[in-house]
C-alpha cells in the first residue's frame, strides 16, 4: 500500500521531491525490515524510477544503491548503462557488477568509465587484460596505479606492446617495481625515440644533437638497469640487447666504468660462451693474459682491451679495500690512461672511444653534483 501511494504521489511531485523519495525508497529497501510483499513492491517502484525523465532522480537512486551487495541486480545493471554521472557511481562502487559484466562493458565504455573500471577495489586478471586491450591511456594509468589490480607479466607485456606512445604510461611503467628488465629496456628505448623525435627538442638542439643526447641518457639508464641480479631477468635482458643490436662495446665501456662488473661478467660469458663462474674467476683474479684472452673470445676489439683491463683492475682494488674511490675517479683514471696510450698512436684511431670516456666522466661529475646538492638541501 505504501508503494502504491508513492507511485501515485511521484506522478505529480517535482524533481527535487522525486529525487529525495527515490533515495528514501532505496535506503528503506536496503536497510529496513520489510515484508516480502513490501520488498517486491519497492523493487517494482525502483524499476519504474529507472524511466524517470530527470537524471537527478536516477542519480539519487544510484547514489543509494551503488555501495550495497543487497541492491536489486537489475537496478544496478540498468544504472551502470545510464549517462556518465549516474553510471560512474555504480561502476566505481557496486560489488554486484561481475567480472564478466565489466569485461564486456569496458570494451564499449567511454574513456572516463574505462578509467573507473580500472580503478575498482578489485580488478581480476581477466578484467585487467580487457582494460589493456580496449582502454585508453588514462585507464592504463589507473590500472598500473591500482594496488588491487591483478597485473601480471602478460598484462605488462601487452601494455608495452600497445601503449608506449604515451609518456605518462611510460613513466608509470618505469615506476613499477615488478616490471621486468626486458620490458624496462623497451620503455627506455621508446623514451629515447620520443626525445630524439621531439619537435621541441630538435628545434633547440638540432636533430643530430637530439639523437646524441637522448642516446646518452638512455645508455646511462640502461647501465643502471643492467646491474640487477640474474634472477631479476638480466639474462633475458642480455638476449634482448643482443637481438636489438644495443649490446655493443660502447655500452660495455659505460658499464665497466660505472662498476657494473657483474653485468659485464654476464655479458662476457654470453659473448664468449664461457661459464659465468669461469668469467667471474678471471675478473677477480689478476692474470692479465687470461683476461685479454676472454675479451678476445667475446669479440671485443683489441684496441679497447687495455681500457677494460684498467677499469677491472681498479674496481678489483676498490673491492679488496686497496682503493677508496668511486665511479667518477675510476673513469678519470681510465680516460687518462687511454688518452696517453692513444696519443702515442699516429692516427688517433680511437678518438671516438676517448670522446665517449669524456662524456661518461662529465656525466658522472654532473650526477655527483646533483646528489651533493640534494643532500645539502635535505640537511
Amino acid at each position: 500500500m505504501i508503494v502504491q501511494h508513492f507511485l501515485k504521489w511521484s506522478q505529480s511531485a517535482d524533481v527535487s521531491k522525486r529525487a529525495a523519495a527515490a533515495s528514501a525508497l532505496a535506503r528503506a529497501y536496503l536497510l529496513s525490515d520489510m515484508s516480502f510483499e513490501e520488498r517486491c513492491g519497492a523493487d517494482a517502484a525502483m524499476t519504474l524510477l529507472l524511466d524517470d525523465p530527470s537524471p537527478k532522480v536516477r542519480y539519487a537512486l544510484a547514489e543509494a544503491v551503488a555501495w550495497s551487495c543487497h541492491a536489486p541486480p537489475q537496478i544496478v545493471a540498468a544504472l551502470a548503462g545510464d549517462q556518465y554521472e549516474i553510471a560512474s557511481l555504480v561502476i566505481a562502487r557496486s560489488p554486484l557488477l561481475r567480472e564478466s559484466d565489466l569485461v564486456t562493458r569496458v570494451a564499449i565504455a567511454e574513456p572516463r568509465l574505462q578509467t573507473l573500471i580500472a580503478g575498482r577495489p578489485e580488478v581480476p586478471n581477466a578484467l585487467a587484460h580487457a582494460v589493456v586491450e580496449h582502454g585508453h591511456a588514462g585507464a592504463i594509468l589507473a590500472l598500473l596505479d591500482n594496488p588491487n589490480a591483478a597485473v601480471d607479466d602478460a598484462v605488462r607485456e601487452r601494455i608495452v606492446e600497445t601503449h608506449l606512445a604515451d609518456a605518462n604510461v611510460r613513466g608509470a611503467l618505469l615506476n613499477d617495481p615488478k616490471l621486468s628488465p626486458v620490458h624496462r629496456y623497451k620503455v627506455l628505448e621508446a623514451s629515447r625515440q620520443a626525445i630524439a623525435s621531439s619537435t621541441f627538442v630538435t628545434r633547440i638542439l638540432g636533430e643530430a644533437s637530439a639523437k646524441r643526447v637522448s642516446g646518452d641518457a638512455a645508455a646511462n639508464a640502461l647501465v643502471l638497469l643492467a646491474s640487477g641480479r640474474i634472477d631479476d631477468g638480466v639474462h633475458d635482458l642480455i638476449g634482448e640487447l643482443r637481438e636489438t643490436g644495443a649490446l655493443n662495446t660502447r655500452l660495455l665501456i659505460r658499464a665497466v666504468c660505472a662498476g657494473k662488473i657483474d653485468f659485464v661478467a654476464r655479458v662476457l660469458s654470453d659473448l664468449s660462451g664461457q661459464t659465468y663462474a669461469r668469467v667471474t674467476a678471471i675478473l677477480v683474479g689478476e692474470r692479465e693474459t687470461q683476461l685479454r684472452a676472454l675479451l678476445d673470445a667475446a669479440g671485443l676489439a683489441r684496441s679497447v682491451h687495455a681500457l677494460f683491463s684498467t677499469a677491472i683492475r681498479i674496481w678489483r682494488d676498490v673491492a679488496n679495500g686497496r682503493l677508496s674511490i668511486g665511479a667518477q675517479e675510476v673513469t678519470r683514471i681510465v680516460m687518462e690512461d687511454f688518452e696517453a696510450e692513444n696519443d702515442a698512436r699516429p692516427h688517433h684511431d680511437n678518438d671516438d672511444i676517448l670522446a665517449l670516456l669524456r662524456t661518461i666522466y662529465l656525466d658522472m661529475i654532473r650526477q655527483n653534483a646533483r646528489r651533493h646538492a640534494a643532500d645539502l638541501a635535505a640537511a
